[in-house]
């Protein structure tokens, strides 16, 4: 077993990118001095709102014409909120929240929808798609977003025309492809906590019928938390991206495009706990006590992930039908270590890490053919995933050995399990949209999933002082599940292009095995799948000449089977337990152009969720459910101030709000965090000829929050949310 090892400083020392900064600013500043030469005419605003195109069905549409609860953010719009990552996004899509135990392996929730397990036998609720690709580990996807064309959230089970486990629902990331002119952007930051970061994209023609794009993104930034303990700073980033794609026109009906990306994360000290409730338990005080910078820990801790990724999607026309075909392979590998009690519980006699190692790798191939007329659009396919995952994990207690010399009661200091699964599915899917009148449409789809899972576990160091594990045993085990997951919508369109649409519509994820189990038993047998049965009724309406659009849903989820990780605090033991859940909930999206240049958004999101069958905890019925807030709204107010002289100046502002929320089943005040407010603001001078200067902050009200929390010996050990942070950044496009 491998823990990862990494010297708080080492990357902190030295920043390559900073010492290219005065360089690069001074040869961008220069290109926009030209620019501005030759003279640029005064911009204009538009009253109208813009079109804004998705492929939520698999196809290019407009967001209003989509009888589907999806929100869509576009590169721009992402560039202008500072919106960097896949939680910027959820704070911004109404039922959408994000819980980060560690920064690599984010745990997505929609409409109260997720996992809370990164185990080998387990699988997510809300399914992440990188170009059409579905990725299948916890965090199998890029942290950073760059170059990106759009994303989109797409709300509830997605059972017809996406892949596996969405449950929930879904994330599709569409990054940016070749262009046929030449084009080329940098975009260099300096930020807070010695921030830099420097982006770049070159795009254009290779040869006749060939473009190619290359992107690459660095982020290095210096920790903002201190470990008392050992001096250390923690919380840094160090991350480095880089994409590259090729289309080749094969010939008047038939397109290649060709992708490759590879993402590198080193971070220390990502997994951070501070604590609170200390002084009710011991009666004295902790230093660190209720601070969101300072923690006490025996270890920094540190995360090392490296990714790849290759795919090909061809496209050929066949008469009025396209035949698309996309083949993928990605691997994901990645080490942490994690203090979790720090030296908080030592009067206790209690200290314990957790360090793993994960290789995964994955296979997709998906194959449909989908054509569109006048009164009818159709999609049909195959689609194919295998994924093998190998992961070593242990809990290690070996500090309270070695402080209470424990070492002659028989009891082990480090149980460990070395565990696989290998998982192989097949699908057929399939969905028809009939327009009966230019008013009325019907669509009817259904997917057939079967998913085989061949699990294996070797488990040593029982009994352990913590309980963690309760046997040694070396087991192997299968299983297979199948479900078919029907989908039926009626769309009525009214004579404005307003839509009202009613979706019946079935999600599913596959059982599987808990990795860590602390008996055979409990290794051996797989738990349930997941179905969920989603009713929904929405909206979508634009006004005043375009001016306003107003989007919205209702919905009733009833899902059976809802898989759920937890910890016995008596015994120490991992289980894995299913209980049955109702949800129910109100979503609202609102834009307008209120005035020349200014434009506002407005998103709220109400979700009242409840268990109403738990099988190993039946304490837990009538509880909300984990990481789902009740009430949620989000606000984002964007002016462009024309200066007159052919440039203008940008200023946006987003803000959002969540309601109190708990991080366990258990609802426990300590396994939460309360209510919420963060700010955001960028400022951003634009010459209208490629040229962008921005200041930026994020949760300028310096917020206390907590990413994540959960509860020991009456305490709470939470990971502390961001802090304020600003920077400055300068993009240059060249065209």
């Amino acid at each position: 077993m491998q823990t990862a090892k990494k010297d708080a400083n080492s990357s902190l020392e030295t920043k390559p990118l900073a010492k290219a900064i005065s360089t690069s600013l001074a040869i961008m500043l220069s290109h926009s001095v030209m620019a501005q030469e030759a003279g640029q005419e005064q911009k204009t605003t538009k009253l109208a709102l813009e079109e804004v195109t998705v492929t939520a069905q698999r196809k290019s549409q407009n967001l209003q014409d989509v009888p589907i609860a999806v929100s869509a953010f576009s590169g721009e719009a992402m560039e202008r909120g500072n919106m960097l990552n896949v939680d910027d996004v959820s704070a911004m899509t109404p039922g959408f929240s994000l819980s980060t135990y560690n920064p690599v392996t984010p745990q997505p929730y929609i409409r109260g929808v997720g996992t809370n397990s990164s185990s080998v036998g387990d699988d997510a609720s809300v399914g992440v798609f990188i170009d059409e690709v579905y990725a299948g580990r916890a965090g199998g996807y890029s942290a950073d977003m760059f170059d990106v064309q759009r994303v989109e959230v797409l709300r509830g089970p997605q059972g017809s025309l996406y892949g596996r486990n969405v449950a929930g629902g879904a994330i599709n990331v569409i990054t940016n492809n070749p262009t046929e002119t030449f084009e080329a952007k940098t975009k260099l930051t300096y930020g807070n906590y010695n921030l830099v970061e420097a982006r770049g994209m070159v795009s254009g023609p290779l040869a006749e019928n060939v473009n190619g794009r290359i992107a690459v993104s660095s982020r290095q930034r210096d920790g903002w938390i201190e470990n008392v303990s050992t001096g250390n700073e923690l919380a840094d980033q160090d991350n480095l991206s880089l994409r590259g794609k090729l289309d080749i026109t094969l010939g008047d009906y038939t397109d290649l495009l060709l992708s490759a990306d590879y993402a590198q994360d080193e971070l220390v000290g990502s997994g951070a706990r501070a604590i609170d409730g200390y002084q009710e338990v011991f009666g004295v005080a902790h230093p660190t006590e209720g601070k969101q910078d300072e923690v006490d820990l025996f270890f920094d801790g540190a995360t090392d992930r490296d990714m790849h990724g290759v795919s090909a999607k061809l496209t050929h026309a066949i008469g009025a039908v396209d035949l698309v075909s996309i083949t993928a392979y990605r691997t994901q590998d990645y080490t942490f270590n994690d203090d979790l009690l720090g030296r908080y519980l030592a009067p206790a006699n209690a200290a314990l890490t957790n360090d793993a190692t994960e290789e995964s790798s994955q296979f997709t191939q998906e194959l449909r053919l989908q054509s569109a007329t006048d009164k009818l659009d159709w999609t049909a396919g195959v689609y194919y995933f295998q994924e093998e995952v190998e992961r070593g994990e242990s809990f290690d207690s070996t500090l309270v050995y070695e402080t209470l010399g424990l070492g002659g009661l028989g009891l082990a200091s480090r149980p460990v399990w070395d565990a696989s699964n290998e998982t192989t599915s097949y699908a057929a899917f399939g969905e028809a949209t009939y327009n009966f009148t230019p008013a009325w449409s019907a669509s009817l789809g259904g997917r057939y999933t079967y998913d085989q899972k061949d699990f294996a576990s070797t488990a040593s160091g029982a009994p352990d002082l913590f309980g963690f594990l309760a046997e040694n045993y070396a087991v192997t085990a299968d299983e297979s599940w199948s479900k078919f997951t029907p989908k039926a919508t009626v769309t009525f369109t009214a004579e404005d292009g307003d839509i009202v649409y009613a979706t019946l519509s079935e999600g599913y994820k596959a059982g599987g095995f808990n990795g860590i189990a602390a008996t055979e038993q409990g290794a051996t047998v797989a738990f349930d799948p997941e179905n969920a049965t989603n009713y929904e009724l929405g909206f979508k309406s634009s006004m005043l000449e375009q001016r306003v659009r107003l989007n919205g849903a209702v919905f009733f989820l009833d899902y059976s089977d809802l898989q759920s990780f937890t910890v016995d605090l008596e015994s120490g033991r991992v289980k894995t337990a299913t209980g049955d859940a109702e949800i129910k909930g109100l979503e609202l999206e609102a834009t307008a152009f209120l005035t020349d240049g200014l434009r506002m958004g407005v998103n709220y999101g109400y979700t009242d969720s409840e268990y109403v069958r738990f099988e190993s905890r039946p304490e837990v019925v009538g509880n909300r459910l984990a990481r789902t807030p009740e009430h949620s709204v989000s606000a984002n107010i964007n002016y462009e101030w024309l200066l007159g002289n052919g440039t203008a100046i940008i200023f946006n502002t987003n803000a959002m709000y969540q309601d109190e929320v708990s991080y366990s089943v258990s609802n426990s005040a300590a396994a939460g965090d309360d209510a919420r407010t963060l700010v955001n603001f960028n400022a951003t001078w634009d010459n209208y000829a490629g040229m962008e200067v921005s200041l930026w902050g994020k949760n300028l009200t310096d917020e206390e929050y907590r990413a994540h929390s959960f509860e020991q010996s009456g305490m709470a050990f939470y990971i502390p949310g961001e802090p304020l942070t600003w920077g400055v950044s300068v993009t240059r496009e060249f065209l």
